[in-house]
């Protein structure tokens, strides 16, 4: 179940990701998504495990595309978690391959549903 805190211009989008990713993979976890301002730490978003949760911090700023491409790259290392996966060069290197692949089937299943 995905679960939505924070502000942002891209709140709605992240329901619409989410089902979009969860069509792909499947995720076990429940998955909060916090929209919250991450420029003090030089980062644009962070998956950490929170008991049987799994919560996304994702930066309020980013535009449309970023925060696609950042929730979908997030989303990568849910599943990671979910998987075991612990290197976390191999994990980030799957995530940043992953997000680009993503995105381009998302933003192709935007334009075939409109």
């Amino acid at each position: 179940m995905l679960f939505v805190s924070g502000q942002s211009p891209n709140l709605s989008l992240t329901h619409r990701v989410y089902d979009f990713f969860s069509e792909i993979y499947e995720v076990s976890a429940d998955v909060e998504v916090c929209h919250t301002n991450l420029r003090d730490e030089n980062a644009v978003g962070f998956t950490e495990v929170n008991g049987d949760e799994q919560f996304i911090q994702i930066d309020n700023g980013l535009n449309r595309e970023e925060f696609i491409v950042t929730l979908l790259h997030e989303l990568v290392h849910v599943v990671q978690n979910e998987q075991g996966m612990n290197d976390e060069n191999e994990r980030e290197e799957q995530a940043y391959n992953m997000e680009g692949i993503l995105y381009n089937k998302y933003c192709a299943t935007c334009w075939t549903v409109h």
